[in-house]
């Protein structure tokens, strides 16, 4: 009897995954391409990312996912239904008639940090996240809201607020802080408004989320106004968590798994933040990362989450 083969599509802002695993959750074949992200490429150019993946897994594995028994599309730009039903019907069109699960790439990620589609992932990397989901399906997420009114606790939030406390040093109207040489050292520039490009006339939300190491590398040097900031961040996460934990396992046990850069490279950070959550949640278990998000959608589609 042949195995059962699972298709699973990590979509993210700027490169996206799709990977096929057996029933054991065993990672058989996997091609990487660009972005699937129809809020980063716009949803035609994400269609024929995900054509060109479909395409380059044939030709490289042998493997057509129309033969799969069924998959899972994780996107960061998947959250309404209308976003939903876009996608469900280029599959559709694409000659895919498995049964199909299409979620935001949080769940993928934490299909793969648990090895179940059961718990809580808290991502920080460039952005902030939270999203849960129980054994009976249900979702909750909070977060995700962008870097006008959410992002608390990731790279842009501490890398902004890293810039705005120098400046306030600089200005004399803030506490000395070692922020102040190194915005200036980090950026390359000798003036605050040399910064307006990148701030103001061609916003950079990575430019200003690179200026965060400054702000880890300070407070590993005893800097109070950087430790100020990684504490407030810390808690900010764990805020998040707990929303999602509220929502979904008021009172019984879960695990919770941290995923994207800041959480996966900061260890200490890391420490606080899971020491946050642990005071507030002492129902819930922190765990290491099992398994790749790429994995994690094949999951999701193994266990019938359609």
């Amino acid at each position: 009897m042949m195995k059962q083969l699972f298709f699973g599509i990590d979509g993210g802002g700027t490169q996206s995954r799709l990977g096929i695993c057996d029933e054991t959750d065993q990672l058989i074949a996997q091609v990487k391409g660009g972005s699937t992200n129809r809020y980063a490429v716009g949803f035609d150019a994400a269609c024929n990312n995900l054509r060109d993946l479909i395409q380059k897994l044939k030709t490289e594995s042998g493997i057509d996912v129309q033969n799969c028994a069924a998959g899972c599309f994780a996107s960061a730009g998947m959250s309404t239904e209308q976003e939903t039903e876009d996608f469900r019907r280029f599959f559709t069109g694409e000659g895919i008639r498995c049964p199909l699960y299409l979620c935001n790439d949080a769940l993928a990620a934490l299909a793969g940090g648990t090895g179940t589609a059961e718990g809580i992932i808290v991502v920080s990397g460039t952005g902030s996240i939270a999203a849960g989901l129980d054994k009976n399906g249900r979702t909750a997420r909070a977060g995700g809201l962008g870097h006008l009114i959410g992002d608390e606790g990731s790279g842009f939030k501490i890398g902004l607020d890293g810039i705005k406390a120098a400046a306030a040093a600089l200005e004399r109207r803030g506490v000395n802080t070692l922020l102040a040489p190194m915005l200036f050292n980090h950026y390359g520039v000798n003036t605050i408004r040399e910064l307006f490009p990148f701030l103001y006339t061609n916003f950079d939300k990575s430019r200003v989320a690179s200026f965060s190491p400054c702000v880890f590398q300070a407070a590993q040097q005893s800097d109070a106004v950087a430790a100020h900031i990684l504490e407030t961040a810390a808690q900010d996460l764990s805020l998040l968590a707990r929303s999602v934990y509220g929502a979904l396992f008021d009172g019984t046990e879960a695990e919770v798994v941290f995923s994207g850069g800041i959480l996966e490279h900061q260890a200490s950070f890391a420490k606080l933040t899971a020491a946050y959550i642990s005071d507030a949640l002492p129902q819930v278990r922190i765990i290491r990362r099992r398994f790749e998000p790429v994995v994690g959608a094949c999951i999701l589609a193994r266990l019938g989450r359609h």
